[in-house]
């Protein structure tokens, strides 16, 4: 797993409601420009102006489970991803995260890289809505990110 994670989020509400101010604090000064990201996925412009290319591009998807659901998803939505995109070949995983507050609200993260990462993400984000529509009691967003990883 990754021992630190840089992933730029180009939408400023965030679901816990804490301020802008908070989460640029905690985000840290070399976090890239969030007014780029949506404009130009395969380069995203560092605040020094440096421009940096996203090693892989994340597809999250943020639900609220359907009651009873959430323990069975943590297993069944990665083993259903892999073998519905595993053949493509821009998609390198997905990543499910379950809140420790309330196990209904999940997000899942596809991990996209390559050439083609773009295209390929764009493309199957749909599939990707309706692998997880039998466990979903409704969407909250859905959202495409620069992702910066580091694994160990």
């Amino acid at each position: 797993m990754a021992s630190q994670a840089h992933i730029a989020n180009y939408q400023a509400p965030t679901l816990t409601g804490q301020s802008t101010e908070h989460e640029n604090s905690f985000r840290g000064t070399s976090v890239a420009a969030p007014e780029l990201l949506g404009k130009t996925p395969s380069a995203v412009v560092e605040s020094t102006g440096e421009a940096l290319t996203p090693d892989f591009l994340a597809y999250g998807v943020e639900f609220v489970a359907l009651p009873g659901k959430a323990a069975i998803l943590q297993r069944a939505v990665p083993e259903a991803l892999r073998d519905t995109l595993g053949n493509s070949r821009s998609f390198s995983g997905c990543i499910v995260l379950v809140s420790e507050q309330e196990s209904r609200l999940v997000t899942v993260i596809t991990l996209w890289t390559g050439r083609n990462r773009l295209e390929q993400c764009n493309e199957n984000s749909n599939e990707v809505k309706r692998l997880l529509a039998p466990y979903v009691d409704h969407f909250l967003r859905t959202r495409r990110l620069a992702a910066f990883l580091s694994a160990r």
